[in-house]
């Protein structure tokens, strides 16, 4: 059986680094710097299996937002789990994130504790 793919799309490389530390053993963990990375990795990996996508909402070329706007025209959020990983913690932010079918917000600086949690609704959201 394949490993199931964990994207994080993250300009970061520090949260990037973080992530695949605590994941690697678990997933294929997959990193992308902005949207247009992001989307290129979901085609190139279709036919596979993803436990989910950390999603940052702000990054250059294509932002967050722009791939949950992708995600919807797409109908990907059924095959795809998706936890928002922001710094943004507006009300107007949060507003425009919940208008989405997503799992989970994680609030920048985060633990691994919290990266756990968020996962693990990932895996129980795949499972559905």
């Amino acid at each position: 059986m394949e490993t199931k793919i964990l994207l994080v799309v993250d300009d970061s490389s520090i949260i990037t680094s973080f992530v695949n530390k605590i994941f690697k053993d678990e997933f294929n963990v997959i990193s992308a710097k902005d949207g247009v990375e992001a989307i290129e990795v979901i085609r190139n990996n279709f036919d596979k299996e993803f436990v989910g996508i950390l999603l940052d909402l702000n990054m250059p070329r294509y932002n967050g937002f722009q791939v949950l706007e992708m995600f919807d025209k797409n109908h990907l959020f059924q095959k795809i789990p998706v936890c928002i990983l922001t710094g943004d913690d507006t009300k107007d932010s949060l507003d425009k994130v919940f208008k989405y079918p997503i799992v989970d917000v994680l609030n920048k600086p985060f633990s691994e504790s919290a990266i756990k949690t968020s996962i693990n609704k990932l895996v129980l959201r795949g499972q559905k």
